[in-house]
């Protein structure tokens, strides 16, 4: 979170000085305003005219891509989680890894006992 804001305020001052011929970012508040939507992927009517501000903006979207990925991710690291937490949830916890190696385990063994009766 912190590094999305350091990266949020000094693109901001970035774009804002590299862009000043630009109306669109006449003021830093422009150019934090635009570099914020830019970030969450949301975007702007706004657009950099230099090429040095278009490379900016490419970094920027980048980080807002691997951030929203990055968001994305736990989210669902969290709701599995919670459902590999309860008995009946489709994840398959190590526990029951276990008991199903166990069993496995049980079975190939009685395999064998049955083949030595039979053999």
């Amino acid at each position: 979170m912190t590094l999305a804001l350091l990266v949020t305020f000094a693109g901001a001052a970035g774009m804002y000085a590299i862009e000043k011929q630009n109306a669109e970012f006449e003021t830093y508040g422009h150019a934090l305003w635009w570099t914020a939507m830019r970030v969450i992927t949301a975007g702007s009517d706004a657009e950099p005219i230099t090429g040095e501000g278009r490379a900016l903006a490419f970094l920027l979207a980048l980080f807002g891509y691997a951030i929203f990925g990055y968001v994305t991710a736990t989210i669902a690291s969290f709701f599995i989680g919670r459902d590999a937490q309860e008995a009946n949830a489709p994840v398959v916890e190590s526990q029951d890894i276990s008991r199903l190696q166990k069993e496995i385990s049980t079975l190939t063994q009685a395999l064998k006992e049955m083949q030595k009766k039979m053999g």
